[in-house]
């Protein structure tokens, strides 16, 4: 723990001055805002961190705040690009002699793998979603496992992930909650303007029900199930915001958008592509929903909206049940199972204030018990200077499992 004393006090230590991140890019998605979290509070601590990415809309709020970002496009699947990266990264560490690579996700693995043998630095390796079993992922991470990379994941469903799915054996595989920062998600912080504002840029209808879902437009995330559910409630004033692209399933957004018209649903479904303000989206809405039956190793969104004090209403998948605290602050569902979410909606709207107000003060301490940003970050400096007081980080040899 003598490093995290040494950050607590704000004293930069002698030799242990930079953090290298690599993450494939900081688009306005759950990693890259977990990036630029870390990186800030690094900073604050006395660190100088270092991130490089192929770039995104929180780059401009990294730099803000005096982090040294290098634009590289880390996610490529181009054997001279990365052999391009690989190169400005050595030059970069050679200049700025960072102590340790943290790596977020698996897109940047192979790299920092790389990095890691012909730096000799000591490499954390970030997974906070699932990764695609098959010869060539198994591989990579049990190659990384054997060099002595350490492994941090957000959830025990993630822990499960690459025990069992990828039979990863490591003594270096650390459970770290996600962290909130309760004081930008507090609610007596959210101005009227911001709610305003918000609700003019997504054209809300006045006195509507609000309900949220932020997850992907992909097959399996539960918004064609919710848009059934919504058809089959037309005798209720609920309306339905969809937060979420299509990039990497094109053409769902249209899809979407036809079973909308289908439905009859025109004017109380909106779909944004991004959300620049969740503290006043979740202030706006009566419950914020994760219905994917696709494994997910966190949902960020399911936290915001409990910070705030609103009701969740998630599928009994992946990592979404760590996530609430069951018949307190929200509802657990099974599966793809339309019956139980329209249950579960028509009890969102018969709740009365005090109801609410039980609700959102139940939310509301089950974050600062068990996610509060100070334990994620406290956790992850404790985890470096384990990292760095490690004598032997890349020896090839197989542990047993921890």
């Amino acid at each position: 723990m003598a490093l995290v004393n040494k950050l607590q006090r704000g004293a930069a230590p002698q030799k242990r001055t930079a953090v290298l991140h690599l993450t494939a890019d900081l688009a306005l998605h759950a990693m890259g805002r977990e990036v630029v979290d870390l990186a800030i509070q690094t900073h604050r601590c006395g660190w100088r961190p270092l991130v490089a990415s192929a770039g995104g809309s929180l780059v401009l709020e990294a730099e803000r705040a005096a982090v040294r970002h290098t634009q590289l496009p880390l996610g490529t699947t181009s054997s001279y690009q990365s052999w391009r990266n690989r190169v400005h990264l050595e030059k970069l560490i050679e200049r700025e002699r960072p102590v340790l690579i943290h790596a977020h996700g698996f897109e940047v693995l192979g790299t920092a793998l790389k990095l890691m043998t012909r730096r000799h630095l000591p490499l954390l390796v970030d997974l906070t979603e699932p990764v695609v079993i098959n010869k060539s992922t198994t591989k990579l991470l049990h190659l990384a496992a054997a060099r002595g990379a350490f492994f941090r994941v957000p959830s025990l469903f993630m822990l499960n992930h690459l025990r069992e799915d990828f039979k990863v054996q490591t003594d270096h595989l650390y459970h770290i909650r996600p962290g909130v920062d309760l004081q930008w998600f507090d609610p007596s912080r959210v101005s009227p303007e911001r709610i305003h504002a918000l609700s003019n840029l997504w054209r809300l209808p006045e006195q509507a029900t609000l309900i949220i879902m932020a997850t992907p437009f992909a097959p399996g995330f539960g918004h064609q199930m919710l848009l059934e559910a919504l058809h089959d409630l037309k005798d209720t004033d609920l309306c339905a915001v969809l937060i979420g692209q299509d990039k990497q399933h094109p053409g769902m957004r249209a899809k979407l958008e036809r079973q909308v018209t289908a439905c009859g649903l025109e004017g109380r479904v909106v779909m944004p592509e991004n959300c620049m303000d969740w503290p006043a989206a979740c202030w706006l809405s009566s419950a914020v929903l994760a219905l994917n039956a696709m494994a997910r190793g966190q949902a960020p969104e399911i936290l915001a909206a409990q910070a705030i004090g609103r009701p969740v209403l998630v599928s009994c998948c992946g990592a979404n049940a760590e996530l609430i605290e069951e018949n307190k602050t929200g509802w657990l569902l099974p599966i793809e199972d339309k019956n139980a979410l329209i249950k579960a909606l028509r009890d969102v709207l018969a709740m009365g204030l005090h109801r609410r107000i039980d609700v959102a003060e139940c939310t509301r301490a089950f974050m600062e018990e068990m996610f509060p940003m100070e334990s994620w970050r406290d956790s992850l400096f404790a985890l470096y200077d384990r990292m760095l007081r490690t004598d032997a980080p890349r020896q090839k040899t197989k542990r047993s499992a921890a």
